[in-house]
């Protein structure tokens, strides 16, 4: 049996895959935060296509680190789920859009932040400073996205910040994460 090399199947190849998705959640962020007064429609419509390529990287990410990873489910699944998310919000019709998106944003930053508590403790081994900093950013991702579900259309001008804060920290661990693994590739002597 041959040996699996990191020129192959290497994880740490792949690095630049939570890189995007975080960056794409970091600009999503950014601009609930700055421009609140944009049409809820057209971000919704953004946002969901945004999902879509979201949960394609995620199940590419998924797929190529299956064979080094023990538990890459996790990512296709999360992968899966931005999918559905996304196509879901494409069929509703304008009004009910408005309505539901919230609640449909929300929900998938609680779940992907869960699921990212999960990565961040496997990877505690390699940095155990990486995993406080990154458990922090999941832990406010959290609370966040549960203030933001507690009263979404109630809150006005709020439901902008909470959300835009709460893409915000889960961006920043993703892009935390991406270089997280591509350094794992030196401490592991390339194994990883």
């Amino acid at each position: 049996m041959k040996p699996i090399s990191n020129s192959r199947w290497g994880i740490a190849r792949f690095w630049w895959i939570p890189l995007l998705t975080g960056l794409f959640c970091l600009g999503f962020g950014i601009w609930c935060l700055f421009s609140p007064s944009t049409s809820l429609p057209v971000f919704a419509y953004l946002f969901a296509a945004g999902f879509c390529v979201a949960g394609i990287f995620n199940m590419i990410y998924a797929v190529l680190a299956s064979p080094v990873m023990s538990n890459w489910g996790w990512a296709l699944a999360l992968g899966l789920l931005e999918i559905i998310g996304g196509i879901w919000m494409f069929t509703l019709p304008e009004a009910a859009l408005v309505s539901t998106f919230i609640f449909i944003v929300g929900v998938l930053i609680l779940v992907a932040a869960i699921n990212s508590i999960v990565e961040a403790f496997m990877l505690s081994s390699f940095s155990g400073m990486w995993l406080v900093w990154t458990v922090l950013m999941l832990i406010c991702t959290i609370i966040f996205a549960i203030l933001f579900l507690s009263s979404p259309i109630g809150g006005g001008i709020a439901v902008w910040l909470w959300l835009g804060i709460s893409l915000i920290a889960f961006g920043v661990y993703r892009i935390s994460l991406a270089f997280m693994i591509k350094s794992l590739s030196r401490d592991t002597g390339g194994i990883l």
